[in-house]
């Protein structure tokens, strides 16, 4: 059946997969996921319901909190799953090609999930055609949703052409470009925070890239090495690009993020006393246990099932980082005043983290739901991927 010239499911496919799931076969990840999204709209209906003053712990010193952190991991994973597809077609096209459809639709998924999140901090969301009746070309707030449409609708146009069997150079070289775009503007959006110290560099822009190359990389490597284990594939050959670009994405990661730290250890401007509250965080975790320790598991073995171990903890390590990050501008105050803390300190609350625990399982739904029903399968047997 075809939809748009997309081939999908046959009704009587996703009638037998909804029946299978209602029937307890979907496997433990899928309702572990559905419990989370549960739980997750759950909190998000509190926080539109009693409002952020009595559900979230941010406040007018910390600002922006995990939902924001959730918000940049999401994109940023986006972003790295379209520079995977961008880069597997260009030097492995033959090893990357069963994975383009999945790599793809998660870069959907992510972006939307990314929104998702941020729209659960932004408060009245109704609001929002103010940003059409009075934009401001003068803020990198108006250009990041300038183009973050033009990249939406990009990589849709870049699956739709992967599932009909119509890839198109140019629009996977314009996907590619709009996400430098978008995304080097989000880390604008940050790094031209000057009252911050802890953001203010002309470096946050490529670090969002970098970053996003390493977690998008994470992400589609754990889903290639399930796909590879399913499929009875041969792991070493079709594993091959995404190693590759687990190294490359760690070393630069590596790269930016010790520039970065040594550059702000050795400022002296105000504020810039915050890297050196966060040194031991950002050397021995940021730099060591989030970057170092993967590249050397890496080394121990390329086999499928560590390789999306390996991912794992990947992710699971930056979303750690991401939140530092965040968080950490917001440590020292911009004024001293009476009875003003020196540090400021924040943990977010049971609220923040169902959101994460919503977006996180959202993803996971919609990717296991189309998996089971075959939606990849169908388009693979066609040829495509």
């Amino acid at each position: 059946m075809e939809l748009f010239g997309v081939l999908v499911p046959t009704k009587e496919k996703l009638i037998a997969t909804v029946t299978d799931i209602r029937k307890g076969k979907g496997g433990l990840p899928l309702y572990a996921s559905l419990l989370g999204m549960v739980v997750g709209f759950y909190a998000i209906a509190a926080i539109f319901i009693q409002g952020h003053a009595h559900t979230i712990n941010t406040n007018n010193l910390v600002p922006w909190g995990l939902q924001i952190t959730t918000y940049i991991y999401f994109v940023l994973i986006s972003t790295g799953c379209t520079f995977v597809n961008f880069f597997g077609y260009i030097f492995f096209p033959q090893q990357y090609k069963p994975f383009a459809s999945r790599v793809i639709f998660l870069g959907i998924m992510t972006a939307a999930a990314a929104f998702f999140s941020l729209a659960t901090e932004m408060g009245r969301i109704d609001r929002m055609y103010n940003f059409i009746l009075s934009p401001n070309p003068s803020s990198p707030m108006f250009w990041m949703g300038v183009w973050y449409t033009c990249y939406f609708i990009a990589i849709v146009m870049e699956y739709i052409n992967i599932q009909t069997n119509k890839h198109s150079n140019k629009v996977m070289w314009g996907a590619f470009f709009i996400a430098v775009i978008t995304h080097s503007t989000l880390g604008s959006l940050l790094g031209a925070v000057s009252s911050r110290a802890y953001f203010y560099s002309a470096l946050l822009p490529i670090y969002f890239l970098f970053i996003a190359f390493l977690t998008g990389g994470a992400l589609t490597a754990i889903v290639a090495a399930i796909t590879v284990r399913q499929q009875k594939m041969d792991a070493a050959y079709h594993l091959e690009p995404f190693v590759k670009f687990l190294r490359i994405g760690l070393g630069l990661a590596l790269l930016v993020g010790f520039w970065r730290t040594a550059i702000g250890l050795a400022g002296h401007v105000d504020g810039s006393e915050v890297f050196a509250l966060t040194a031991a965080n950002s050397i021995i975790f940021g730099l060591g246990v989030a970057l170092i320790v993967p590249f050397l598991m890496l080394r121990m073995s390329q086999s499928a099932g560590w390789l999306a171990f390996t991912g794992l903890f990947i992710m699971v390590t930056q979303l750690k980082t991401r939140n530092d990050l965040v968080v950490g501008g917001f440590k020292v105050p911009l004024f001293r005043v009476y009875d003003m803390p020196e540090v400021v300190h924040y943990t977010p609350s049971v609220y923040e983290i169902l959101v994460l625990v919503a977006s996180i399982s959202l993803v996971s739904v919609l990717y296991i739901v189309c998996e089971k029903a075959g939606l990849f399968e169908i388009a693979d047997s066609k040829g495509v991927h």
